[in-house]
């Protein structure tokens, strides 16, 4: 982990609004007409007992499929894009793109996706505004608390590391909210943010957004892993192209 690239550092952020759970597999069906998870209820992927399959977080999603996710969404409900995507020079029309016409490998023209953050549509976190939305007001080690004992009541993470999450997801909001009321900010996915991956946080200056380019696109809060990958301080970078069922998403907007 990433640790060591994340150290104490002043931003200045713009009010921002933040999902309370990870984008459901539900609301992706609704939105983009396919469930992509791996997870998804089939053979050797079922739910746990009593948990509602559709409210588990969507996964198997690439950086490309989340912030089209985002555009399509914002669509659907009349608001405005929050990012245009050119390909040979042409923007893509996000209003009839399929999930198939979607790249899952490295593509020059969608890594130079451009976003206007003062749109009303939904978007990807920055990395900075994930940071502080999972702090929940304290600088607690986790998205919920500072002691590794209490961590079981936050978050899903791997079994012989403390956990109970069983190697699979699960249905959001299971588990205790931080102190801002959001769940599952630590464990259950990875959850792609805007910023291309550098080897230190963003610092300074209103809103800050990360490198003008780079290779991979910053993931943070970890899934059913070890309890330090779930730490709010913890941060990764993966190909934007790449996607697993650890890999998954959360909508910030403006108000």
């Amino acid at each position: 982990n990433d640790y060591g690239y994340n150290k104490p550092h002043t931003v200045s952020l713009s009010a921002y609004l933040i999902g309370e759970t990870e984008v459901t597999q539900e609301l992706w069906q609704e939105v983009m007409g396919n469930n992509p998870s791996y997870f998804d209820g089939s053979s050797g992927s079922e739910p746990a007992a009593d948990e509602t399959q559709g409210k588990r977080p969507v996964e198997s999603v690439n950086w490309y499929h989340a912030i089209a996710f985002c555009n399509k969404l914002s669509i659907k409900l009349g608001l405005d894009p929050c990012y245009t995507v050119k390909v040979g020079g042409n923007p893509v029309d996000f209003s009839t793109l399929t999930f198939n016409q979607i790249p899952t490998t490295d593509n020059t023209d969608w890594n130079k996706a451009e976003l206007d953050m003062n749109k009303k549509g939904f978007r990807l976190p920055t990395e900075a505004e994930w940071e502080w939305a999972a702090k929940g007001g304290t600088d607690d080690k986790w998205a919920g608390t500072n002691t590794e004992a209490e961590l079981k009541n936050y978050a899903w993470y791997k079994n012989d590391d403390g956990g109970d999450a069983n190697g699979k997801t699960h249905q959001v909001k299971l588990k205790s909210a931080n102190g801002y009321g959001l769940y599952d900010m630590s464990g259950n996915v990875w959850e792609w943010c805007w910023d291309w991956y550098s080897s230190t946080t963003p610092t300074g200056g209103q809103d800050p957004a990360g490198a003008a380019s780079g290779v991979g696109r910053v993931y943070r809060g970890g899934w059913s892993n070890v309890a330090n990958d779930t730490a709010r301080a913890c941060r990764y970078g993966t190909l934007p192209g790449l996607y697993d069922a650890a890999s998954g998403l959360r909508l910030v907007s403006r108000p």
